[in-house]
């Protein structure tokens, strides 16, 4: 029968498995556990023995310190109440060849480790912990060597001391029984206290099974089976044993009587009887008189272990970042893998990638041969920076581990290959295979794959096949056109399975529960004052563990906090069926808060100290297989979470963002009130116009050819409100604009939008900032370092930072040296000057390199960026101590490159970089190099938010055809000194009007936006003149508020503030999607209702529209 056989038949009958073992450890002590005699195996019998370790008579045993210190380190590991602070010694009675005494000395009445647990994780992840009944030292027998006609007795290990770890009869799995021996092989290898060898017999397990019927508590006569020394014949042997034991009573109708002792003979994979099992009494226990009792307190409190490298926490950490719980087993079966591994993810902090490259590259055999894991640690952080190929990184490590001198980041910087050889071969490979690159540009992107290779075969393996498929799919536009499709399908083919088996999966019929009272407490109102009452609780199973005659249940509600009910099979017979529910599944319990015993206190949670006594369990709903992980969502993809983002909202993370959210609106809403705003909302529906970005239109019945939009903003609105003579306005606004979605963009979004009457562009700036530091303040608190709101003007953001939404929190500030270099001839500089453009620079000091100059792949990655915001290059020179290094100064001359930096007052060990272009690709290009810089040095602070103003915004800019338009809005109104040049609207002017605008910028985000409103319609008109409208035009276009202007409109200015965006910093997410309850995709659609959708033919008609196929 096989084993899944048996285990169906067993429950089938409605019966269960007793399994519990006692696992002999032998320490790895330089002597024996009561004599001076070497511990260690040699080939000669009888060689490391003297009189006490033979049992000669008149001799006395001397106890080994070593011993009891590597017994308490296990003690530790398996978090032992160590409540026999003195331990003693008895004798145990019995008479075999191998034991010369006829008495084995060993611990009875006071053994060193009475109780502790191991938590182990099966290979589907479950877990499961088996108890410990006591753990003791003993000393080891002889050895027995049998002859044909005779038995040969070698001494050489009597007296070597054990410890012996007997579990609770906890075990209800056959598989179960080896995984937990696995584990303790494991911890003590980690430990160091032992090197557990199977095949030399310093580890063995003699295992004790029986049956019985589900629900009783009797323990019927067991069978043991004697020192089994793999697990692989332990499943054999238990298996082979139980189905006898099964045959026996479907047989004889009742449980086999008599109680065994067997050996497992694994060429006939049969057990044989050694004897009837001896019972507790037949060993005739004394007290040991020749050795002492000895107090061990000291030494408890003095031996420290680190549970978090021990196997089952090392485990947790791989499984939980996604690793399978099979591979992740791998690294904790032997101490240096498990070293490796965690020493490296302490750095990189992503468990599947660490150990993804560790098994791709480093054979088991070969972990000895590491001599630096901070070197590994090195490579490992190039190749998740995609610095470097996985081709590379494997020949690296080889090379590395061969020849202790091998210089990995020279071989690194010799074989990568360059962006532009790069880009020459994919443009060279696309031209050859234009069927191919048509298919990809169609949307199967699936046969980019076919394009990397033939790349690869050209420029060889230094180049990473990821980044060359993304640049080929860049090239050829595929990314929108797959992204699109799949969206459509609504997932991925992995998704569709997922869901398929999701639809396949139905659950059981439970009965349904409606209760006048679901709880009398929420978790987070819990605490040890509440111990001994009854209380209810509801929520969802956030994890369930089996530990054979109890369960415990992390139970979860709405706080998002963690409280442990525990269930007994006393209480619940059922408590077999009980364990296999779900997570997520929604229960009630009923029960009395108590105390946890000391050793069972969990620091990790606020309620630690106390668990549930439950007395009623009502599930009030089922949940099917979870289609991801709760606790893993982050790292999910985002479109099965986005289909299940009712899932989704239930981690914590993702929940906190929503929380705080709301903190964060409630706060707003509270100012404003305090400051006398009225909340008033204004239409969704209303009327279009056609300058702006583009917006939703929405068609009607009632009129053909008729439509309403959407509002991009309630400005036009607002600005009604004020004439109105409502002095203090705000709205938390839905806006929409049909755009393309990014990061930080949706087409649907939400605004805090505010106006103020007879306010000035100085008291509204107080006003928001103001707002602002009360909401990092008061919701945030030490969790952000807060830094003063500065005041910069827009030339000074533009000419420093080149863009208008700098990024201060570091400097790299641009200097324009263009009158410097303008009588150079090296052209790269030249011409662009002579078309009108700009050279400028960032000087980095050595002190923002690390005190260590760029490396040449920095360098490379910094001209890249360059190149893809429209530079040809990206120039450079380098202040040495006695020269400066650059390949551009024998063009650009000595002369020139002395004065710029005198300019840029760089010093030894600085770099100046140089971009030279027209103003906006020079500003772009510095910028998007500027912002890689911050992020490659580290430059940045991540915990530091630097707020600032950005004002004196150029009301007007050219259009590519030439003509005006405004940089902001056309209700923006001039600077004072700039009025009279606004309402002449000379040509020659217009570009120099300052408007009173002003943006609120947050490390590198504009977060908010508005201006002082032109408030008469004379001032309305000139801007609209100036930027080439009629009148009639105008009227068109800003009719309403132009007559609303004539009817008496006190002076006013607002502003918006882009809520998401917002929140996305102060969360630190990298996306607005991920502070949104129901965000859409990247490609605007609605996962979870699938919107847009298509409607019927009779609906759309009826919207006098006609669709156009």
């Amino acid at each position: 029968m096989e084993l899944e056989q048996l285990t169906a038949a067993i429950k089938a009958h409605d019966l269960e498995l007793v399994i519990g073992l006692e696992t002999h450890v032998r320490l790895n002590t330089k002597t024996k556990l009561f004599c001076s005699c070497p511990n260690q195996e040699i080939e000669t019998p009888n060689e490391n023995i003297c009189s006490v370790c033979t049992g000669q008579m008149g001799v006395l045993p001397a106890l080994n310190k070593e011993a009891i210190t590597k017994a308490i380190y296990f003690g530790k590991a398996v978090d032992s109440s160590f409540s026999n602070e003195v331990i003693s010694w008895d004798r145990k009675h019995y008479e075999y060849p191998d034991n010369p005494k006829n008495i084995q000395i060993t611990q009875y009445h006071n053994p060193i480790i009475p109780d502790g647990h191991v938590s182990c994780y099966r290979n589907d992840g479950s877990q499961f912990t088996v108890n410990l009944t006591q753990v003791h030292i003993e000393e080891d027998a002889a050895k027995l060597m049998h002859e044909k006609k005779i038995s040969l007795v070698d001494f050489n290990k009597a007296g070597v001391p054990l410890i012996e770890i007997v579990t609770e009869p906890c075990i209800r799995n056959i598989e179960d029984a080896s995984t937990y021996a696995q584990y303790i092989q494991r911890i003590v290898q980690n430990l160091g206290i032992s090197e557990a060898n199977l095949e030399k017999g310093e580890f063995k397990s003699d295992v004790s099974v029986s049956l019985r019927k589900k629900h009783s508590y009797e323990l019927n006569p067991r069978t043991e089976i004697k020192n089994l020394n793999s697990f692989k014949f332990m499943v054999e042997a238990l298996k082979e044993e139980v189905e006898k034991q099964f045959n026996y009573f479907i047989e004889n109708k009742e449980f086999r009587p008599d109680q065994t002792t067997v050996l497992w003979d694994a060429d006939l994979k049969q057990t044989k009887v050694m004897r009837k099992k001896e019972f507790e009494a037949d060993y005739r226990f004394i007290s040991e008189p020749d050795l002492p009792f000895v107090n061990i307190k000291a030494e408890i409190e003095a031996i420290k272990v680190d549970t978090s490298a021990l196997p089952y926490a090392v485990e947790s950490i791989l499984i939980n970042g996604g690793v399978l719980p099979q591979d992740a087993k791998f690294f904790t079966a032997d101490k240096l893998r498990s070293q490796t591994f965690v020493e490296i993810n302490n750095e990189i902090k992503d468990p599947s990638f660490v150990a993804k490259t560790l098994a791709n590259n480093i054979k088991a055999e070969d972990y000895a041969e590491i001599h630096s894991i901070a070197h590994l640690t090195e490579i490992f952080q190039l190749f998740k920076a995609e610095k470097i190929t996985a081709v590379l990184v494997q020949n690296a490590i080889t090379s590395y581990l061969k020849d202790r001198a091998f210089d990995y980041n020279k071989y690194f910087d010799d074989n990568t290959i360059s962006e532009d050889t790069i880009h020459e071969v994919i443009a060279k490979v696309l031209s050859e295979n234009e069927a191919v690159a048509n298919d990809i540009k169609a949307g199967d992107q699936g046969k980019a794959g076919i394009l990397v290779g033939k790349v690869l075969g050209v420029i060889g393996k230094g180049a990473n096949g990821k980044v060359i498929r993304q640049i080929i799919l860049d090239k050829l536009g595929a990314d929108a056109i797959l992204e699109k499709k799949e969206a459509s399908e609504k997932v991925s083919v992995a998704t569709v399975a997922e869901n398929k088996e999701s639809q396949e999966e139905s659950l059981p019929e439970i009965p349904i529960i409606i209760k006048d009272t679901y709880r009398t407490h929420k978790i987070s109102q819990l605490s040890e004052e509440n111990i001994q009452q009854e209380v209810i609780l509801s929520g969802w199973v956030a994890s369930v563990r089996d530990h054979g005659e109890l369960m415990f249940i992390d139970l979860r509600d709405s706080s998002y906090e963690i409280f442990q009910v525990r269930i007994s099979r006393e209480s619940f017979p059922n408590i077999d069926e009980l364990v296999k529910l779900k997570p997520e599944s929604v229960i009630s319990v009923t029960g009395k808060v108590v105390g946890r015993n000391e050793d069972d206190y969990n620091a990790g949670l606020r309620t630690g100290k106390i668990e549930l006594e439950t007395s009623v369990l009502e599930i009030l709903n089922l949940s099917k297989t979870l289609p991801f992980e709760i606790k893993r969502a982050a790292k999910t993809n985002e479109a099965i979470r986005f289909q299940y983002k009712f899932l989704d909202h239930r981690n914590e993370e993702v929940r906190r963002a929503i929380v705080n959210r709301h903190k964060v609106i409630k706060l707003l809403r509270d100012i404003l009130d305090e400051e006398e705003f009225l909340e008033i909302e204004t239409p969704i529906l209303s009327a279009g116009t056609d300058e702006g970005a583009r917006e939703f239109i929405v068609p009607t019945r009632k009129g053909s050819g008729m439509f309403y939009t959407l509002p991009q903003a309630p400005q036009q609105f607002k600005q009604m409100l004020m004439v109105s003579g409502y002095e203090k306005y705000f709205q938390i606004a839905r806006c929409f604009r049909d755009e393309d979605s990014r990061g930080d963009r949706q087409p649907e979004f939400t605004q805090l939008d505010m106006e103020m009457a007879y306010a000035s562009m100085q008291q509204i700036i107080d006003l928001n900032t103001k707002m602002f530091n009360e909401v990092v303040k008061k919701i945030y608190g030490n969790k952000w370092i807060l830094r003063p709101f500065e005041v910069i003007t827009y030339k000074d953001a533009m000419d420093f930072y080149g863009c208008d939404r700098p990024d201060l929190r570091y400097g790299l500030k641009m200097q324009d040296i263009t009158d410097i270099v303008k009588d150079t001839t090296f052209q790269v500089f030249s011409k662009p000057i002579e078309d009108g453009g700009i050279v400028k620079c960032i000087k980095v000091s050595a002190k923002e390199q690390g005190n260590k100059r760029m490396s040449k792949g920095q360098i490379e990655n910094l001209t890249a960026v360059a190149q893809q915001h429209g530079l040809g290059g990206l120039a450079y020179i380098i202040v040495n101590e006695d020269e400066l290094q650059s390949p551009i100064i024998k063009f650009l001359g000595e002369e020139i490159a002395a004065g710029i930096i005198k300019a840029t007052n760089a010093q030894v060990g600085d770099i100046v970089f140089f971009s030279a272009a027209d103003y906006a690709t020079a500003n772009k290009a510095l910028d998007a190099v500027r912002q890689e810089m911050g992020k490659m040095l580290h430059l940045i602070n991540p915990k530091e938010l630097c707020p600032a103003w950005v004002v004196d915004f150029p009301m007007f800019e050219r259009t590519d055809e030439g003509r005006w338009t405004f940089t902001h809005n056309p209700f923006s109104m001039p600077a004072i000194y700039d009025l009279q040049k606004h309402m002449k609207g000379d040509d020659n002017e217009i570009g120099t009007i300052i408007a009173q605008q002003y943006d609120i910028i947050l490390n590198g985000y504009e977060i908010g936006g508005g201006s002082v409103r032109a408030h008469k319609s004379e001032i309305l008109e000139a801007t609209y003149r100036n930027m080439g409208y009629n009148k009639e035009e105008m009227i068109k276009s800003v009719g309403t508020m132009h007559k609303a202007f004539q009817y008496g409109a006190p002076p006013h200015g607002g502003i918006a503030w882009g809520i998401d965006r917002l929140m996305m910093i102060l969360e630190k997410k990298a996306s607005i999607r991920e502070v949104m309850a129901f965000p859409k995709t990247g490609t605007s659609e609605d996962l979870l209702f699938g919107a847009p959708s298509l409607l019927s033919d009779k609906k759309v008609e009826e919207m006098n529209v006609r669709i156009i196929k």
